[in-house]
């Protein structure tokens, strides 16, 4: 899909018309009328915004444009009295509703494949001849229909003429869009408009007509000059005065025309075939009020394509192109569906050990301990090892498969380390190991390898209880037994001196023993970090101060 499928000028407009800068959808209601719902945004402009369309009696896909109505110059309505004008006709895109949307105008109108400007992209920004003779056939004949219509166009560009969709097969028809700059160029009673100078400019700079530049009066012929250099472009990929550098958008303009004029029809039409040299000429030489001759000018492209042996069969570059990128895009997205149905797969299946050894390995035993890792997640698997000589369940906690389930899921989807396993740098088999995803960690049981002492029955039901997923419990019986009970302890002199003037009667705060065992150990033991961040700033504590009597 292209990015402008509704031909919404994202170029450089040169008419003065107010840019969105805001999505419109966000103060739209999502539906419009009976039975349209607005959907995605599918490109933006200067003057609007597209969103995808569903119709929701025959679930057909539809393009609505949007415009918010305070705007100072809205044209969605005279854009829906151009296509009413031009009625049904091929490379015209039908016309369902016109209306409000909330604060915006909408116009519900057919939803269109890419525009030429997309498919140069993918034929990597160069048509060849036999594309740009088929593409300015179909052209002239949009353009002839337009002016018997009494209107100009007045915006050609290669975002403006789209392609239809696949699924509609009218993929090699070629539709004009847009008409938000178009302009009836005949009066109610017939009579061409008169002749002006000093206008403002109205289009895009970089294909616009020599005398558009001057300021003067747009007619019939200016489309066509539009259309000449748009062929250029895509034979030669780029024209003369792209990419021109000036300080403000009117010296850049002016450089642009500078640069028209002074590079002639020969020297933009060098090295291609001469009927493209002829029609520059043609359209350059036109009075403002005279009739173009398009079957003279369709003859030259067919002119064309006999001289080079080519044939007018709808088979744009474009056309392959687009098979394989939806090719390459199934094979992508088939490739992606199978990669995650395996990882899935062989997270269910492979992942799930029988159980789950949470407690302490023997020490007396030789063997080795073999460790299972499964290289698609960062889980570690240790056996259960039984100890026949001694009560087997004080050393081994087994899970039931359920729980080890939700255990291997959640750490595989958040792709986290258990909090200590048997990999870890410590060797001694007698470091505690706790997995499951118990937030409760030994911070020196990597380091030190102290050798601990297994808890109790009722510890080891306090363990089962940790080791279960979820959010940790408010009190925790730790692994390692309380330190022997110290001399109280009191704060700092420093910390009293800093603490003294926001809290009255601080100095001789005390913790109870109770308290004290359950917050800090001695230095050269491990303690739990749990409790070292319960607390958001740490009491500062000295073993200096004499006891109290």
């Amino acid at each position: 899909m292209n990015s402008n499928p509704s031909g919404i000028a994202n170029g450089t407009g040169v008419n003065s018309r107010s840019t969105t800068t805001n999505r419109l959808l966000r103060s739209t209601t999502t539906t419009l009328g009976s039975h349209y719902q607005i959907g995605r945004i599918l490109g933006s402009g200067n003057f609007g915004e597209i969103h995808l369309g569903r119709n929701t009696e025959t679930h057909e896909h539809v393009a609505i444009k949007l415009e918010q109505t305070s705007t100072r110059t809205p044209q969605l309505a005279h854009e829906y009295r151009f296509y009413s004008m031009l009625g049904k006709h091929d490379g015209i895109p039908q016309v369902h509703f016109y209306g409000q949307a909330g604060p915006c105008n909408a116009l519900v109108m057919e939803l269109l494949g890419p525009s030429l400007e997309d498919l140069f992209d993918l034929c990597s920004r160069r048509f060849s001849l036999k594309t740009v003779l088929m593409i300015a056939l179909q052209l002239l004949d949009r353009v002839e229909y337009v002016h018997a219509k009494n209107l100009i166009y007045r915006d050609v560009k290669p975002e403006n003429f789209l392609i239809g969709r696949g699924s509609t097969n009218r993929q090699h028809i070629i539709h004009i869009v847009d008409f938000g700059l178009a302009k009836e160029y005949r009066t109610t009673d017939g009579t061409h408009i008169p002749y002006r100078e000093h206008k403002s400019l109205t289009g895009t700079a970089r294909y616009m007509s020599i005398n558009t530049h001057l300021g003067r009066e747009q007619s019939r012929r200016d489309d066509l000059e539009a259309l000449g250099y748009m062929f250029m472009y895509f034979l030669r990929g780029s024209l003369p005065w792209q990419g021109l550098k000036a300080d403000t958008l009117k010296e850049r303009y002016q450089k642009i025309g500078d640069t028209k004029r002074f590079t002639t029809n020969e020297m933009l039409c060098e090295s291609y075939p001469r009927q493209f040299l002829i029609y520059m000429r043609t359209v350059r030489q036109m009075e403002f009020a005279q009739e173009p001759d398009y079957d003279g000018l369709r003859r030259l492209f067919h002119n064309a394509l006999s001289e080079n042996n080519l044939i007018n069969d709808n088979d744009f570059d474009w056309v392959k192109r687009l098979q394989e990128h939806r090719l390459n895009r199934s094979k992508t997205a088939a490739t992606a569906t199978t990669v995650t149905n395996a990882t899935v797969a062989g997270m269910t299946l492979a992942n799930v050990p029988t159980t789950l050894s949470t407690g302490i390995n023997n020490v007396n035993t030789n063997k080795n301990i073999p460790t299972v890792t499964n290289p698609s997640s960062s889980i570690v698997q240790t056996p259960t090892i039984r100890n026949n000589n001694n009560n087997n369940n004080n050393n081994t906690i087994t899970t039931n498969e359920s729980r080890n389930r939700s255990t291997i899921q959640r750490n595989t989807y958040h792709q986290r380390q258990l909090p200590l396993s048997s990999t870890n740098r410590s060797t001694n088999p007698t470091t505690a190991t706790l997995n499951g995803g118990s937030k409760t960690t030994l911070s020196m049981a990597s380091t030190s390898k102290v050798q601990l002492t297994l808890p109790s029955s009722s510890s080891s039901r306090t363990a089962i209880e940790n080791h279960r997923p979820g959010p940790p419990p408010t009190k925790r019986r730790g692994l390692i037994p309380p330190p022997p009970p110290l001399p109280y302890y009191s704060y700092n002199h420093t910390h009293q001196q800093q603490q003294s003037a926001n809290v009255n009667n601080s100095n001789n705060i005390h913790i109870s023993k109770e308290q004290h065992s359950s917050i800090i150990g001695p230095p050269s033991e491990p303690t739990c970090c749990f409790f070292k961040r319960k607390a958001k700033r740490a009491l500062q504590i000295t073993s200096t101060t004499p006891r109290r009597t």
